[in-house]
């Protein structure tokens, strides 16, 4: 029997792309039946067959859209074919107004994202999970030495409890953390908040300090000055 895990990524690779069924099977000259076996794992294709497939569908990272992230067992979101193709079919005046937008909107908003290189190394593991969510105590104490991959500026690594910081970082996943006071506003950190923890973006535009998740069901925390935070670091992603 086929990798489900991969069946189930190549139909939804297709489905992306904007083609059905019918498309590609007809496309390959294959029977109907032969090729529904192999989005619901009971065939396979050959790798050439396969990696025509990936080119058919826009994935160019095969690696890293098909397998697995070796700590948190999750793959990697792919950017949707279908928006690519629409934006290159547009004339150059309309991608150029695309474009503007999206670099006004990357330059507004509170989060860049910068991906680290990571090796397989030794690094201290909170056990106590840090809350991207309403927060619970970090003992600094409380760590474990694991053998994970990990950027190589990492400090330290926390596992996360809750849904704040989806779609980024999910529940239950481990985030690498580089051990700094002080994090520029944009970036994410780990934050100790009187008393309780939180994986969150800081936040200091205009001079008013907050605490943002990215799950939009979650509010802003506006800090005081009665508050007492503490920064444990920088989120490496």
């Amino acid at each position: 029997m086929a990798n489900i895990h991969i069946s189930k990524l190549l139909k939804e690779a297709r489905k992306a792309a904007g083609y059905t069924q019918k498309d590609i099977y007809e496309w390959l000259g294959i029977g109907q039946s032969t090729f529904s076996a192999w989005e619901t794992g009971q065939g396979e294709p050959s790798v050439e067959v396969f990696l025509r497939l990936c080119q058919k569908y826009q994935v160019t990272d095969i690696a890293g859209y098909f397998l697995p992230d070796p700590v948190t067992g999750k793959t990697a979101e792919r950017l949707d074919p279908m928006f690519v193709n629409k934006m290159l079919s547009l004339p150059k005046r309309s991608q150029d107004a695309v474009r503007n937008c999206l670099e006004f909107e990357y330059n507004n908003s509170p989060l860049k994202i910068h991906h680290t290189e990571r090796r397989l190394r030794r690094i201290p593991l909170y056990t106590q999970v840090a809350t991207a969510g309403f927060g619970n105590y970090l003992d600094d104490q409380d760590a474990q030495i694991r053998e994970l991959v990990a950027p190589e500026e990492a400090s330290f690594a926390v596992r996360i409890s809750g849904d704040s910081m989806e779609p980024l970082i999910h529940d239950g996943d481990i985030v690498f953390v580089h051990r700094q006071s002080e994090i520029a506003s944009g970036e994410i950190g780990i934050f100790s908040l009187n008393g309780e923890s939180f994986c969150k973006v800081w936040d200091n535009r205009g001079g008013v300090a907050k605490l943002i998740s990215l799950n939009q069901s979650y509010k802003p925390i506006r800090l005081t000055p009665s508050d007492r935070l503490l920064t444990h670091g920088k989120v490496l992603l």
